[in-house]
C-alpha cells in the first residue's frame, strides 16, 4: 500500500498548486479541519468514492455546524431538493473550502487485484519498526506510538487469518491513504500548525480499535519525512516539524456531533458514487445538479482516479468541465 502513496503524491501536484493559492490568505500556523464521508459497498452505484473536504477557520465549528443546519437540514439521500446553501458553501469564492474526492469504479473492488491481503499483513511490523523509531526520537514520552504498534499487531494477525474480511481492510487502507494525502496536501500548502480530522461513522472506523486513524498518521509521517528534512533539537534528536493533529471520534450511537459538517462530503460522496462515468449520466436530478453547480468547472473541487491491474495501479486528478 504504501507504493500507492507516491503515486497519489504525483497525481495531485498540479492540486497542490492550486491549494496552495487558493488558501493563500491565511496565515502559517493556522488549524484546519477535515471532514470526511465515504460511499463504499453500494451494489446499486456505480463508484466508490471517499471525500473529503477541507475547512479553513473561517468560524468556531459551532457556528459553520449551525450555518450548514440551517440550510441543509437533511443528508442528500434523505431529500430530493439539493440546498443552495450548501452549494455555495462549497463553492464559495472567498476561500473557505477545498474538497477532494477519491473515485474508484465498483467493477475494481477497492483495488482487489493490486491490494492483496498479504501485502496488507506484511507491511505492519515495518511500520511498528517505524513508529518505534519515532516513538525513541521524540522529545516527550508519549504513550500513543505504543498504543498505535499494539493496534498495528492486532491488525496484522487479524488480517493473517483465513476468514479475514478483506474488503474492510482494503476499505481501511484506502481511507487511511485518502486522509494522509489531504494532511499532506494540506500542510505543504498551508504551512498548517494544526489538523482535526472529522468522520462520518463507518465500519472501517470502528474496527480494530480505529486503526484507520493509526494508519493514516503512519502514512503521514512517512510523507513529510519524504518531503522536509528534520530538524535537530537541543539533545540532537532529529525531528520532523509536523502539525498536531486530532482525530475526532464520532459517537457510536445517536446524533454525530459535527452531523452538520458532515453533510458536505455526503453530498460530493453520494453525487460522484452514482455517476456513470462511460456517458456521465445519473440516477436522480440531485446528483446532476451537485456535479454541475459543485464539481463543473470548480477551481477548489476535485476528483481523484484509481485504476488498477494486477501490477500496478493508476491515479490520476481531474476536474469536470463544460464543453
Amino acid at each position: 500500500m504504501i507504493d500507492i502513496l507516491p503515486r497519489l503524491v504525483e497525481a495531485t501536484a498540479t492540486l497542490q498548486r492550486q491549494m496552495e493559492a487558493w488558501f493563500s490568505e491565511y496565515p502559517p500556523g493556522m488549524p484546519w479541519t477535515v471532514v470526511s464521508d465515504y460511499c463504499i459497498g453500494n451494489i446499486n452505484k456505480n463508484n466508490d468514492v471517499i471525500s473529503l473536504v477541507v475547512i479553513a477557520n473561517h468560524a468556531t465549528a459551532a457556528e459553520i455546524c449551525e450555518y450548514l443546519g440551517n440550510v441543509a437540514p437533511k443528508d442528500l439521500k434523505n431529500t430530493n431538493q439539493v440546498p443552495l446553501g450548501l452549494v455555495q458553501y462549497l463553492t464559495c469564492p472567498k476561500p473557505i473550502t477545498f474538497s477532494l474526492s477519491f473515485v474508484l469504479r465498483r467493477d475494481e473492488a477497492l483495488l482487489r487485484r493490486y491490494l492483496q491481503t498479504a501485502e496488507m499483513a506484511d507491511f505492519l511490523p515495518d511500520a511498528c519498526e517505524m513508529m518505534k523509531a519515532w516513538r525513541d526520537n521524540s522529545a516527550d514520552v508519549n504513550p500513543y506510538y505504543d498504543q498505535a504498534i499494539k493496534r498495528f499487531k492486532l491488525f496484522e494477525q487479524d488480517l493473517r487469518k483465513k476468514q479475514v474480511n478483506e474488503k474492510l481492510a482494503r476499505q481501511i487502507h484506502l481511507a487511511a491513504s485518502a486522509a494522509a494525502i489531504v494532511f499532506h496536501l494540506v500542510t505543504e500548502s498551508t504551512r498548517a500548525g494544526f489538523l482535526r480530522w472529522i468522520s462520518d461513522r463507518d465500519a472501517l472506523l470502528e474496527r480494530y480499535d480505529m486503526v484507520v486513524y493509526d494508519i493514516a498518521y503512519f502514512y503521514f509521517l512517512l510523507l513529510r519525512s519524504e518531503h522536509e528534512l528534520p530538524i535537530s533539537d537541543s539533545e540532537g534528536r532529529l525531528r520532523l516539524s509536523v502539525p498536531e493533529i486530532i482525530f475526532e471520534m464520532p459517537e457510536k450511537t445517536g446524533r454525530h456531533r459535527f452531523d452538520e459538517m458532515v453533510r458536505l462530503p455526503d453530498y460530493l460522496a453520494g453525487t460522484l458514487a452514482d455517476i456513470n462515468s462511460d456517458d456521465m449520466s445519473f440516477s436522480r436530478a440531485k446528483f446532476g445538479t451537485v456535479l454541475q453547480h459543485v464539481f463543473v468547472n470548480s477551481p477548489n473541487n476535485w476528483v481523484i482516479q484509481l485504476l488498477s491491474d494486477a501490477e500496478k495501479v493508476t491515479v490520476r486528478s481531474a476536474q469536470f468541465r463544460a464543453s
